[in-house]
C-alpha cells in the first residue's frame, strides 16, 4: 500500500510539472541553447502578420531576473493592434545568463 501511494504521488507530480510549459517545447541543452518556437498549437493554421514585436526578460545565475516578457509588451513594441501569432526564443549560456524573448506577430 505504501508503494502504491508513492507511485501515485510521483505520477501526480510528473503530470503537474508538464502543465506549466509552452505547448511546443524544443530540446534543452545545458551548455549553450539558442532556440525559437511557437507559443500556441495552431501555428500551422495561422497567418503571420507583417509586423513583429519583441519583449524580453533576463535572468543571471538563476538568482536575479528582470524585464517584461509579456505578450502585451511585445505587441506594443511592434506597434501591433491585432495579434495573429506568438512565439518565444531562449538564449542560455551555461546557465549564467538566460534571455527569454516573447515574439508577437500581427497587424
Amino acid at each position: 500500500m505504501k508503494y502504491i501511494r508513492s507511485a501515485l504521488l510521483l505520477l501526480v507530480i510528473v503530470v503537474l510539472c508538464g502543465c506549466f510549459t509552452a505547448p511546443v517545447v524544443p530540446p534543452r541543452a545545458g551548455g549553450f541553447m539558442n532556440i525559437e518556437a511557437p507559443l500556441d498549437i495552431t501555428f500551422d493554421n495561422t497567418q503571420i502578420g507583417p509586423k513583429r514585436g519583441e519583449s524580453q526578460s533576463i535572468a543571471i545565475l538563476g538568482l536575479f531576473a528582470f524585464g517584461d516578457a509579456s505578450v502585451a509588451a511585445a505587441a506594443k513594441n511592434g506597434l501591433i493592434e491585432k495579434l495573429d501569432h506568438t512565439g518565444y526564443s531562449v538564449l542560455n549560456i551555461l546557465g549564467i545568463v538566460t534571455i527569454w524573448k516573447t515574439i508577437a506577430y500581427g497587424e
